[in-house]
């Protein structure tokens, strides 16, 4: 009878203290009453298996009376049971954050157990929080979780606070093998772990097209990132070289001095031919005029010798000056010689009585 009476009153007293809380003027932007009713409703069992020492499932139904309208008992309870089940992170967080919400001056005798409450568990669960430091060469697009929860990349290398217990540890990066390991550490305990990434060998390879710029640092993070790839070398132009005219103007060297050579043999020619023409009538000489008879005859023939050579070295060398391009010099020596295209030199020289004409052909 007595026991019944204990149940009783404590179930009372329970039901009371939430219809206190949640008896509070609400605000504009509270929940409705439909979701103060659930609330209430949701606390009321959440409560009930929090003190029967069933936090495991008297958590989710405190998360949910927490959702639709926040009450200081709830909360502090609900901080109180994730350390219970093993979450001290979170759970010293919300009593933190509930033992930093203003209170009223006028507090409830239930408000003020509540806050008491949170604060007595809130002691003593963070010296309980164990710490882990993961360490990994950093990789482009690299991803480090922490049972199955992603880290942020701001801790990484940096003291995690984790909950004791088992933890699975996996870091990841496109073009990489997947690294993970399992790690298990106490109440308070601080661990390092320290993973090293193998590149697959069966990824596949981008190549960066050639107008793009190569990745630096900051857009690959940190330093180990795919490959670099070789810099694109654009093709050479052959080198151009100026149009070679020698043979040009060889060509119109001797062309010039062959008409030079030419006119003077034929100015000589005619001045004789006219001295004769007065001393041999009827083109019959004497015997002392034979001689110069025959000098005329001589210059005439090497004066039209000249001419030609002349004309042909200036048509040649034309020909040669407007047609010559780079790598002229390379066809000129692969084509056959023939006539005057194979003339290389030349050399005219004229003295008393003859003429000289030298050159390769």
């Amino acid at each position: 009878m007595k026991r019944c009476d204990r149940v009783l009153k404590s179930a009372l007293g329970l039901f009371c203290t939430v219809a206190e809380l949640y008896s509070v003027p609400a605000r504009a932007e509270d929940a409705s009453a439909a979701e103060t009713a659930a609330a209430r409703a949701l606390a009321v069992e959440g409560l009930k298996l929090a003190q029967a020492g069933d936090c495991a499932s008297a958590v989710p139904k405190l998360e949910r009376a927490e959702k639709l309208y926040h009450a200081v008992v709830v909360a502090s309870r609900l901080g109180e049971c994730y350390v219970s089940v093993g979450r001290l992170v979170e759970g010293t967080e919300t009593l933190r954050k509930l033992l930093r919400e203003p209170q009223p001056a006028d507090a409830t005798p239930a408000l003020s157990k509540a806050l008491d409450r949170a604060q007595r568990a809130l002691d003593a669960a963070k010296p309980r929080i164990a710490g882990l430091t993961v360490k990994v060469a950093a990789v482009q697009d690299m991803s480090v979780r922490l049972d199955g929860v992603l880290v942020p990349s701001a801790l990484v290398d940096t003291e995690i606070p984790t909950d004791p217990g088992e933890h699975n540890i996996e870091v990841s990066a496109p073009g990489f093998l997947k690294s993970s390991t399992h790690i298990k550490v106490a109440d308070a305990e601080k661990k390092n772990v320290t993973l090293t990434l193998t590149r697959d060998p069966n990824a596949a390879v981008v190549v960066a097209p050639p107008d793009a710029a190569p990745r630096s640092v900051a857009q690959s993070p940190a330093s180990s990132g795919p490959q670099p790839t070789a810099p694109v070398v654009e093709p050479r132009a052959a080198p151009t070289h100026p149009p070679n005219h020698t043979t040009a103007y060889v060509s119109l060297g001797v062309g010039a001095a062959g008409l030079v050579t030419g006119g003077v043999l034929g100015v000589l020619t005619l001045g004789q031919h006219k001295t004769l023409h007065d001393q041999c009538p009827n083109d019959v000489c004497p015997s002392d005029k034979q001689a110069d008879l025959a000098s005329a005859k001589k210059l005439g023939t090497l004066s039209t010798i000249a001419f030609g050579v002349g004309g042909a070295g200036l048509v040649l060398g034309t020909v040669l000056l407007f047609t010559t391009g780079s790598g002229t010099t390379d066809r000129a020596a692969a084509a056959p010689k023939s006539g005057f295209a194979g003339i290389a030199a030349a050399r005219v020289a004229v003295g008393p009585g003859q003429i000289l004409l030298d050159g390769n052909f």
